[in-house]
């Protein structure tokens, strides 16, 4: 379940019933569920190169934090992991190597209808998620489409060179929301990622995907 409130809670149940103008969705295991070992392993197997250099190449060697950092492109990225593996151009083009490291996503399917009931409930609401282009566009391209719920505001770290829970991605996000930060409740799974949100006095939920993120909309509001 989403945390409970209790009196001595920063955001605490007092300010439940603050107005609530502009909610933030996460992205990963809020909209869309993930695995990161299906991605090493989609490596892997795609292009015969052993699981554990796989993971050290993409995750251990910090390669994917600078790609959502927006750090380094997608070539950049795939000559580095193709470098480090020793592995041609031919054997592992990039197209491929950004659809292996994608192909780890799946719709959490409740959440295009809780989206839509946000939505039609008038409250204005984005995306703020740490994430590369390669991920974004692999999930703009799959029929259930996460993109096609045409989010009004987007904040990628990967197109702000910021991640949470650093204040940079923080700052952007509300100056696109234009509302006041306690007007805002974000929901993420991780709780770093809420603390630094209720830290700049926005309202935020640990929470995931499904029941969770309606309980939590339910709680400040936002939908009946």
């Amino acid at each position: 379940m989403c945390f409970s409130f209790s009196p001595n809670d920063r955001g605490a149940i007092n300010d439940i019933h603050m107005n609530i103008e502009f909610v933030y969705f996460d992205l990963g295991n809020v909209i869309v569920s993930f695995d990161p070992n299906i991605a090493v392993g989609n490596v892997a197997s795609r292009f015969g190169v052993d699981v554990a250099l796989a993971e050290q190449a993409i995750y251990r060697s910090g390669l994917q934090d600078r790609f959502e950092h927006g750090h380094v492109t997608g070539e950049e990225y795939a000559a580095i992991v193709r470098d480090t593996l020793a592995v041609s151009d031919v054997q592992m083009p990039t197209a491929a190597l950004l659809d292996a490291i994608s192909d780890m996503f799946k719709p959490i399917e409740s959440m295009r209808n809780t989206v839509t009931q946000v939505h039609e409930s008038g409250t204005r609401y984005g995306l703020l998620s740490n994430t590369c282009h390669a991920h974004w566009d692999w999930i703009a391209r799959q029929t259930w489409q996460v993109s096609s719920l045409k989010w009004p505001v987007r904040v990628l770290s990967c197109e702000v060179s910021s991640m949470k829970p650093d204040g940079g991605i923080y700052q952007v996000a509300e100056k696109l929301a234009g509302v006041a930060p306690e007007a805002i409740l974000f929901l993420d799974d991780k709780p770093e990622n809420v603390a630094a949100a209720i830290d700049r006095g926005w309202k935020a939920v640990q929470c995931f995907g499904g029941e969770q993120a309606v309980d939590a909309l339910k709680k400040y509001g936002v939908i009946a």
